[in-house]
């Protein structure tokens, strides 16, 4: 029986990473294809960040392994549905509902890690948290 690799929790923070600034660009420029390569560029750099290691041995030593690579999996999921849409040509209210979609999506994936009694680590999730749910969270 094959063994499933252990997850990276560095793919969910940089990932999280990256949207932020892609979020933050859209709002800001209203230009996609800007958004898009925010997207891109903040990924690469965060996948090498010593900060973001850091905030992913702490989330693996708090989150289950079978937990976080579900989370991880669901997370991307919704990230690479928006770059789709950053990078398709749409219209910029359809980009406005898709940054309210993922939002959404990784406000319920970092709420799963929560739902175990456990805090969301200081960083980018916490930063993500704290700017997109947890005013949602607390009405």
């Amino acid at each position: 029986m094959a063994m499933s690799p252990i997850p990276d929790p560095t793919v969910l923070i940089s990932g999280v990473s990256a949207l932020l600034k892609a979020i933050d660009t859209w709002v800001n420029y209203r230009d996609s294809r800007r958004a898009a390569e925010s997207f891109r560029m903040e990924h690469q750099a965060a996948e090498k960040s010593l900060q973001i290691e850091q905030e992913a041995r702490t989330l693996s030593n708090i989150v289950p392994a079978e937990v976080l690579d579900t989370i991880t999996g669901r997370a991307e999921r919704c990230w690479t549905r928006y770059k789709e849409v950053l990078d398709g040509g749409f219209l910029p209210g359809e980009i406005d509902e898709a940054t309210e979609a993922v939002k959404a999506c990784i406000c319920r994936e970092l709420n799963r890690i929560m739902q175990l009694g456990q805090p969301i680590p200081p960083g980018k999730l916490s930063d993500w948290w704290n700017t997109y749910c947890q005013s949602k969270a607390a009405g």
